[in-house]
């Protein structure tokens, strides 16, 4: 798992005026908003006696823990401690770690990691649709895996499967002729053309009757991937005015569990009274992927190709395994097997920006970090 990364926390409408648990790398964050309406993300764990942030309550722009009542700011600096009166300093480990937060494309998205402002990436401008509600219709949903993030993301760049896995790909051709991956800063793209499914078929009816009455040949498809906010995308042309782009966010819950925030912008099709439709096609697909996808073995997909009999075939899959890699060497990857023995004794956390500011006077421990490169 790769800190110094932008992931989902949330959809931004679920955070209201209570605070919010998340869970992320195996650890546990809270969400809140100030009266600004600014929201914040800290570790979910007060620094005095360990309890959890996300029950207590926000007032003035602090979140108080329901233990104790010590109240913190949204950069995670206590500034009240009940016990000991209101002029009391604050002891200068009284302090959580808070980290950097955004909203986009209706999500809050947090940068877990140390990384000061001028050296972290940014979250690429995946999704330029999203702005252009004229032409593009919006679509949320989010379904849970069991199963690494890493796994789920090699999937959704997998061309060949789509025959054997799910029904609407049954018509393909089992041989698939792949163009070269064009590989990019933060990730891949390949754009290639499939066999047109034919008008009205009942398991693509949601999309397929929209189309006009001439024979179509191919569906064309442009997939790239960023591991850089763990995103997917998937540009479908069917016919002139008839397309849809899937886009996929994959937050890994922990190392064996993963959410999957999904949207599906349409140009077709264009009233809510559609939404249930396009559900139940989108849904009924990832079940299909589910049901593989949570089987594979090893859990863990392996550091390197070479533990897998990868062929010309995977490209795309060989990249996306490659890049999350040389990427997460370059920005740190979480020691699981060392971080699952040491977070049994004491509090562990993902290192924030301002431990790179202020290196002292920590309470809590950051996970550890794997010390090799690429394939490590």
């Amino acid at each position: 798992m790769l800190i110094n990364n932008w992931y989902i926390a949330a959809e931004a409408h679920d955070l209201k005026d209570k605070p919010l648990p998340v869970r992320l790398l195996g650890l546990n964050f809270v969400l809140f908003r100030n009266a600004q309406g600014q929201i914040a993300c800290l570790a979910n764990v007060c620094c005095h006696r360990g309890g959890a942030l996300s029950h207590g309550v926000v007032s003035d722009g602090c979140i108080a823990c329901p233990y104790h009542g010590w109240e913190y700011d949204t950069q995670g600096q206590v500034t009240k401690i009940p016990a000991l009166g209101p002029d009391v300093k604050i002891p200068k480990r009284a302090r959580v770690d808070a980290y950097p937060v955004q909203e986009r494309w209706g999500y809050v998205w947090v940068f877990l990691g140390d990384m000061p402002e001028g050296e972290r990436p940014s979250l690429p401008d995946f999704l330029p649709e999203y702005e252009d509600t004229d032409k593009w219709y919006i679509l949320r949903t989010y379904t849970d895996w069991n199963a690494n993030w890493m796994r789920l993301g090699e999937n959704f760049l997998d061309s060949s499967h789509l025959k054997f896995v799910h029904e609407f790909g049954r018509h393909l051709d089992p041989k698939m002729d792949l163009p070269p991956v064009e590989e990019t800063e933060w990730g891949g793209r390949l754009a290639q053309g499939l066999a047109a499914r034919k008008k009205g078929e009942e398991l693509t009816q949601a999309l397929t009757d929209s189309l006009p009455d001439e024979e179509r040949e191919q569906t064309q498809f442009d997939i790239r991937f960023s591991i850089i906010g763990m995103m997917h995308r998937n540009h479908q042309s069917f016919a002139p005015g008839v397309t849809q782009l899937l886009w996929n966010s994959w937050m890994p819950v922990d190392d064996t569990h993963t959410r999957l925030y999904s949207l599906q912008l349409r140009t077709f099709k264009q009233e809510p009274r559609y939404d249930e439709q396009m559900l139940k096609t989108i849904h009924f697909g990832l079940g299909e992927d589910l049901a593989v996808v949570e089987q594979l073995e090893p859990v863990i997909a392996p550091p390197t190709t070479s533990a897998e009999l990868f062929l010309e075939t995977d490209t795309m899959e060989a990249t996306f395994r490659r890049k999350a890699y040389e990427i997460g060497s370059r920005l740190g990857m979480i020691d699981v097997r060392r971080f699952e023995q040491e977070r049994k004794y004491q509090v562990m956390v993902v290192p924030s920006p301002a431990r790179r500011e202020s290196p002292g006077n920590w309470l809590h421990k950051p996970v550890p970090l794997l010390d090799t490169q690429v394939g490590g």
